[in-house]
This record gives C-alpha cells, sequence and structure tokens, in this order.
C-alpha cells in the first residue's frame, strides 16, 4: 500500500514538474489530453494484438495483412471529460474493428450514461444540448443524442416482457394524460399505471401501458398479458372509476377485491356541492368511512341520507358508492389504511407527470414511454424502505388468504 502511495507521488510531481498548473481548468485540461493519449495508445495496442506483431518489431511480418497508416482524418470523440482527438489506425485488409472505440462511432463510454441521466429526468434533447456544452463545453447534435437515448429501447422492451411475481397482495391502478403527436395533430393520451406491493411490502410498477380510450376489451388485454407474465394471485386492487376496469379483473382474476378509492370519492361528492356549504357535508360523510366498525357506520350513512334527503344528486352519488365502503370495515385498520385509497400511486403519477409537463407534444408514444420507463427506473431504486407497518398486515393477511397465498410465501 505504501508502495502505491509513493509510486502515486512520484506521478503527480511528474506532471506538475512538466505542466504549469495555475488553474483548475489547467488540471482538467491536462488530463483531457492524457485521456486522449492513453486512448490512442490503447488503439494502436489493440491493433498489435490484431495483427500478431508491434510495429516496431524487427521480426518477420506472421500475416499477409499489415499495416495502412491511420485514418485520413483525426476522430474527434465526446467523452465525460470533454473532446479527444485520436487517429484511428487501419489495417490493409479493412477487417480490424477497434474495441474501445469501434468504428463510426462518435460518443465515449460514460456520457452515453451522463445523457440518459439527464433524458430520465424529463429534459428535452434541446436542454440536453445546452447543458453538455456547458458542462463539457462539446456540442452534441440532436440526431447523436436521439441515437444515444434510442439505446434506452432494448431496456424498455426487456423491462415490459419481464416476468413478474407470482403474488401481489395490493396492487393500485390509475392514469395521467400528456400530449402526443398523431398524424402531426397532438393527442391527449392516456397512460396507464399498475403499481403492485409484493408479499415483502416492496412496491413495484407491474408496467406502464398507451391507449386513447378505457374499455372492458383494453383492460382485458392488461390483465391478461400480467397473467401471461406470472402473476397468478392478486388480493386487492384499489383504483379510481376506471371505465370497464372491474369487469375485467373479475374474468381475469375472479377472487380478487376491487375497492374504489374512498378519497377520489369524496372529490366527487365535493364537486357536485354548493360550495358555501359543503364544508358541512363533507365531514359528515367522512363520519361514515372513518367509523369505528360497521354497525356505526351504517348509523351514520342513515343519519347523512336523512340529513341530505333534498340533495337528490348527492344521495344517489353516496348510496352508489356505499358498498366501497361498508367493504372496507371487513378488514382490520392496518390493511384499510393500504386499500381506502389510491395516494400510492397517485404520488408516483405526480413524480411522472413532472418529467412530462412543459416539454410539450411527445413526437410519438415511444419517445412519451421512454421517459417514463428512465424515471420508473430511478424511483425504484429509492423504494427499498418497504410498506410501513408490513408486518402486521402479512400476519394479517396470512390469517384472512391463508388458503390462497401461503403456498407463496
Amino acid at each position: 500500500m505504501k508502495k502505491e502511495v509513493s509510486k502515486n507521488k512520484e506521478i503527480v510531481d511528474l506532471m506538475i514538474k512538466n505542466n504549469s498548473l495555475k488553474t483548475c481548468k489547467d488540471i482538467s485540461q491536462m488530463f483531457n489530453n492524457m485521456f486522449g493519449e492513453i486512448v490512442q495508445t490503447l488503439l494502436d495496442t489493440e491493433l498489435n494484438e490484431f495483427l500478431g506483431y508491434d510495429k516496431n518489431s524487427h521480426n518477420d511480418k506472421p500475416t499477409d495483412n499489415r499495416r495502412n497508416g491511420v485514418t485520413s482524418k483525426n476522430k474527434v470523440i465526446k467523452t465525460d471529460k470533454g473532446s479527444i482527438c485520436v487517429a484511428p489506425p487501419r489495417d490493409r485488409d479493412g477487417q480490424f474493428e477497434p474495441m474501445i472505440i469501434k468504428k463510426r462511432q462518435k460518443v465515449l463510454e460514460g456520457m452515453d450514461d451522463i445523457v440518459i441521466a439527464m433524458y430520465a429526468k424529463g429534459l428535452s434533447l434541446l436542454d440536453i444540448q445546452e447543458m453538455i456544452r456547458k458542462m463539457y463545453n462539446i456540442d452534441l447534435s440532436k440526431e447523436t443524442l436521439s441515437n444515444l437515448t434510442s439505446a434506452v429501447n432494448d431496456k424498455l422492451k426487456v423491462w415490459q416482457q419481464r416476468e413478474l411475481k407470482k403474488c401481489y397482495p395490493f396492487i393500485y391502478v390509475d392514469c395521467l394524460y400528456c400530449p402526443v403527436k398523431t398524424n402531426l395533430v397532438s393527442v391527449k393520451t392516456a397512460i396507464y399505471v399498475i403499481l403492485g406491493i409484493d408479499l415483502e411490502g416492496q412496491k413495484e410498477v407491474l408496467g406502464i401501458w398507451i391507449d386513447e380510450t378505457e374499455s372492458a376489451s383494453f383492460w382485458n388485454g392488461i390483465f391478461e398479458e400480467i397473467k401471461f407474465r406470472g402473476v397468478e394471485e392478486i388480493l386487492f386492487v384499489s383504483m379510481d372509476g376506471l371505465k370497464g376496469l372491474p369487469e375485467a379483473i373479475e374474468k381475469v382474476f375472479p377472487k380478487t377485491i376491487t375497492q374504489r378509492c374512498i378519497v377520489h370519492l369524496v372529490r366527487n361528492i365535493y364537486s357536485i356541492l354548493n360550495k358555501q356549504n359543503c364544508k358541512q357535508a363533507i365531514s359528515d360523510f367522512k363520519k361514515i368511512y372513518t367509523a369505528p366498525n360497521k354497525i356505526k357506520a351504517v348509523l351514520e350513512y342513515e343519519g347523512f341520507l336523512d340529513k341530505y334527503k333534498e340533495n337528490t344528486r348527492l344521495i344517489r352519488k353516496v348510496k352508489d358508492n356505499i358498498e366501497h365502503i361498508y367493504q372496507l370495515f371487513e378488514y382490520p385498520k392496518e390493511i384499510q389504511k393500504i386499500i381506502y385509497t389510491t395516494n400510492p400511486i397517485e404520488s408516483l403519477n405526480s413524480v411522472l407527470r413532472k418529467v412530462t409537463k412543459g416539454k410539450g407534444s411527445f413526437i410519438n408514444k415511444e419517445a412519451l414511454l421512454k421517459v417514463l420507463f428512465l424515471r420508473i427506473q430511478d424511483l425504484e431504486i429509492k423504494w427499498c424502505k418497504g410498506t410501513i407497518g408490513w408486518n402486521t398486515v402479512r400476519n394479517q393477511l396470512q390469517i384472512l388468504f391463508e388458503n390462497r397465498i401461503s403456498k407463496y410465501w
């Protein structure tokens, strides 16, 4: 270890002695020049190994192929340290394929990761182009940036088709909207997201799907796809009033319990009330779903119907959804907290909106999917803490659904 430190010190002393270093910019420039020389040396070494002899060797040439100088023009390569200039060596037969810098490659590994990371944060190609120019003093064309981000397509395809876990006790379904160009016209397009919580309490995005309309056949296709990818058991689905979704779940996963989001229901009730009198009505409605048990909830519901019987729209809305409220009381409080709202997926969609908002219309659905996929990848890395109070929830699930999920633990 001491020898290594001593050797590094000698190298540093030599670099300082042979270079006029006054600023951090001077240091950066020196390392950039060295980086270019290292890459050039590696290119020359690759050709030596390919041909089987060193250009300075006096031995007889072992192959018919031989060196043929370097490319007519020096090659400018963009790196995460700036631009470097190299002269790739050639062979007469044109068979040499360098590995460190491939033919027609203009951006070295490292810079592509930076571009993709910026793209994942929702920056447009123009924004990335400007940032790269300011940070690294190099110019990347929109075509080059587009080629770099297109490398995400293969990862996206693998992610969309990956095998899923066999059991998800809870899943949430929601959608957000984003403008996408179709035949040169911007169309408000629905993006459907499914978020699952697995048996270890960890969140996972099962997939994202894009479609202009909701329908039972559309949802059937999605849940059949999930089933094909390995999902055998779903205990609860929490959702807003998405058309065709309950019917599709019942058809593909008939034992799954569908739970309407109570928070969305409150918002729907608020929208049909007179704003001057809505505060009291919302407060009275809250007493129903926050009751300590179903008996108390029924009493609160009956009192609510009597108090607001003149408001037929309000009464109809509450009657249409009261079974979803009563259903909550069939389960312990800890499970109630997980299924009564779609807040987890709404929080996810809020983050996804940040990377699409203000970007104008996406050129196509594929471009939109790439941005969403990259952002989800970032988020899932941060979802390591799991669901709060999961040990209690897990024990309750084992008791309530032992015959359905015991084989998956």
